[in-house]
């Protein structure tokens, strides 16, 4: 019995280390290829460890790769504490899988000499692809991420824009002086742009949604719920409230769906009521029946 449990057990590490490692190299390919085969022959740095790493390649030659490596582990070593060995054990595997294919996978491949602005944006697009891939498994590529991270665990309160747009910003300015150009400061903060947006699209763009925030007058509530139910196949929560103005009671109805479903949501409610106020929101994630499993939100 002892045995098939540890059987078991080793199946599913086996597996888990498969498919934390697929993950990190498809992730690092993308990555390394942004960093290395678009922005090292651009004369630009991009924010976080990497962007050192850059300056350091243009001071002394260092690999890019090992740079990024050589940075992380002080860093790793004092954000142990305060993030937990489990993170950081995932962290530090992808950080050796990421040098690697930028050091020994990357050089292969053909370099980009052409217009720094579309090196800048190409590699911020494929950098963003990279580390939507390895975020969405619950690792990082270290660096700046670890110190913001540790940050804000020890002060909260404290804005992740702010704090990433220093830290990157920084580096990016040091960039721009290492290479004795101002454009290298505008395209550090281009790559920084396509990037993070490239991220978030792909991270939480897919999967992001509308809330429709339905105000109606109780005798409309059955209606619209049945409505919601058989047309769009979505579900919906009613609270009790009450006219702040003219003291009616009003039912408050939330309806999570899909942005191609809003038009034909705000349609079916003002068929019923066309007194009815319909506000809209945005999500970027929703977890339960009917959108993403809860599993997933760990």
């Amino acid at each position: 019995m002892k045995s098939k449990l540890q059987e078991a057990f080793t199946s599913k590490n086996i597996k888990l280390y498969s498919r934390n490692l697929l993950y990190d190299i498809v992730g690092s390919i993308f990555f390394g290829i942004g960093i290395y085969n678009f922005v090292s022959s651009a004369d630009f740095a991009p924010g976080g460890v990497t962007g050192l790493a850059i300056i350091l390649n243009h001071y002394t030659d260092l690999p890019i790769g090992l740079g990024t490596f050589l940075i992380n582990i002080p860093i790793i070593a004092v954000s142990f504490r305060t993030l937990g060995k489990n993170f950081l054990g995932r962290t530090f595997m992808t950080v050796l899988v990421n040098t690697l294919i930028i050091d020994l996978v990357c050089p292969l491949l053909p370099v980009y000499n052409g217009e720094r602005l579309l090196a800048a944006i190409f590699s911020g697009a494929l950098v963003g692809v990279g580390l939507a891939i390895i975020y969405h498994n619950g690792s990082s590529t270290g660096g700046s991420d670890l110190i913001i991270m540790s940050i804000r665990r020890k002060r909260p309160h404290m804005s992740l824009g702010q704090l990433t747009l220093t830290i990157d910003g920084m580096i990016i300015v040091f960039g721009g002086l290492a290479y004795g150009d101002i454009d290298s400061i505008l395209y550090g903060f281009t790559y920084s742009a396509v990037m993070t947006l490239v991220m978030d699209k792909l991270m939480y763009g897919f999967v992001s949604g509308k809330i429709a925030i339905i105000v109606t007058a109780p005798e409309h509530t059955a209606a619209m719920n049945h409505t919601i139910a058989n047309n769009l196949t979505r579900g919906a929560t009613v609270l009790k409230a009450q006219g702040g103005y003219t003291a009616a009671e009003k039912d408050v109805i939330f309806c999570a769906c899909s942005r191609s479903q809003l038009p034909r949501l705000h349609s079916l409610v003002r068929e019923i009521d066309d007194d009815v106020m319909v506000i809209v929101t945005s999500y970027d994630e929703a977890y339960g029946r009917g959108f993403l499993p809860i599993d997933s939100s760990r």
